[in-house]
């Protein structure tokens, strides 16, 4: 048996790596009718939507995040097109996107 053939016999199961999506979103969210603000700083905008399988988390600067269930996989599916970038690890993304909390409060226009 060469190295590239599957071992038949003594089966290995592929690690699984979970995908997260994620896509600015500069505007205010109001998938209820009513603002959604962050829970620690009461921000407004300025966010990071993330779909994990079938949720949507909301991420803000200050690095707060959570599940928000008003926020289907559909609303997600309309702002994100394609993956522009991959990384290796769920902290560098962050840090990479600015939302890993070191930008917390601040507000651009």
């Amino acid at each position: 048996m060469t190295d590239y053939e599957p071992d038949f016999h003594n089966p290995h199961p592929e690690p699984h790596q979970n995908v997260i999506r994620a896509v600015p979103h500069p505007g205010e969210l109001d998938a209820r009718g009513i603002p959604i603000t962050c829970p620690n700083c009461h921000a407004r905008r300025d966010w990071l939507l993330l779909n994990v399988r079938h949720h949507v988390f909301v991420r803000c600067r200050c690095a707060t995040e959570w599940h928000e269930p008003d926020l289907t996989r559909d609303y997600f599916d309309q702002y994100f097109t394609e993956p522009e970038r991959e990384w290796a690890n769920f902290d560098t993304a962050m840090r990479a996107l600015a939302f890993d909390g070191l930008l917390a409060g601040v507000m651009w226009d």
